[in-house]
Order: structure tokens, then C-alpha cells, then sequence
């Protein structure tokens, strides 16, 4: 996102009266609609599409296991990375998404804080987990994610490599 001078301040005004840090334009990335992204410590790399019309991130997994633990309940899952390696996971449930279905169904899906690596931003973000077997991309990163760190060029493609270090941010 490129501001100009004259309408920064009434952008940052509007931020800070919504209860939002933005980011400064300069750290604002340009990235393709479709990337690669490292999820979690496990580091697995898997396509993505950055979706600015998705709140919440999505991720396609199979073999989901619901556990109940003292400290609340947990999921395993597996992921197919990019490579085709099968990696398990093993996350608590922070909440249960309530997804309305063009049927008038609603599905719920597991929602977990994943680690997410797209460029060199790492941050934690709630990831919901479904059967995205249908699509054509394995991870859905939704604007929650994107807010204040990207700009999404839909004629654009693989513009970015995940190279992240340290700790995941909030």
C-alpha cells in the first residue's frame, strides 16, 4: 500500500481510533496471490492463496484426532507439504469456527494458532483446519494475517521466499 503524505495522517488517525497499530508504508510488502509459506515449528512449506476477501486462514488437512486434555481440547492432524512429505501436528483448539455453508448448513472446524512464515514475516495466527481437497491450493491466508504487513498483487505470482528466524510474533 502506497499512502500519499497528504492522507497518512488521516490513515494512522483512523488506525489508532479503531485500536489498530499500522504498519509504516515502508514495511508494507507487495506480494502475488499465490506464495509459499512455512507453517509452524515443524517447518513445513506449502502453496498458498492470499485471500484479502477471507478473515480467518485455512488450512486443508487430513486424519484430524480431537483429544481432551486437562488444559483444554487438542487436534492432531497431518499436512502434505509442497514436497509431498506427510508432517503431523499437534495444536491446541483455541475455538471452534462456525462456518455457514451456500446450503445453509454450518460446518465447525477446529481453529488453532499456527505459526505462519510468508517472506520474512513469522507471526502467530489463527489457522482454521478443513478438507480443502477441492480447491486448488492447500492454505487459504486470510486478511487477518496480511492487515498491516502486505499488499496483495492479484497479476502476480511466487514473489517471495519464506525465510523467516526467531520467534513467531503476535
Amino acid at each position: 500500500m502506497i499512502l500519499r503524505r497528504s492522507f497518512a495522517p488521516a490513515f494512522v488517525a483512523a488506525c489508532a481510533l479503531a485500536g489498530a497499530a499500522p504498519a509504516a508504508a515502508s514495511e508494507v510488502v507487495t506480494v502475488g496471490w499465490i506464495e509459499k509459506v512455512t507453517l509452524g515449528r515443524e517447518g513445513v512449506t506449502v502453496v498458498a492463496k492470499l485471500d484479502t476477501g477471507a478473515l480467518t486462514s485455512s488450512l486443508h488437512v487430513t486424519n484430524v484426532r480431537w483429544t481432551a486434555r486437562d488444559d483444554g481440547d487438542w487436534v492432531s492432524f497431518e499436512i502434505i507439504g509442497a514436497r509431498g512429505a506427510v508432517v503431523r501436528f499437534e495444536r491446541m483448539v483455541v475455538r471452534v469456527a462456525r462456518i455457514k455453508r451456500p446450503t445453509g448448513d454450518v460446518e465447525r472446524r477446529p481453529t488453532v494458532l499456527m505459526a505462519v512464515c510468508l517472506g520474512r514475516v513469522f507471526r502467530l495466527s489463527e489457522v482454521n483446519l478443513t478438507d480443502r481437497s477441492g480447491f486448488n491450493y492447500e492454505f487459504l491466508v486470510g486478511r487477518r494475517f496480511l492487515s498491516g504487513h502486505f499488499a496483495v498483487d492479484s497479476s502476480r505470482t511466487y514473489t517471495v521466499e519464506p525465510r523467516c528466524e526467531g520467534k513467531p510474533t503476535s
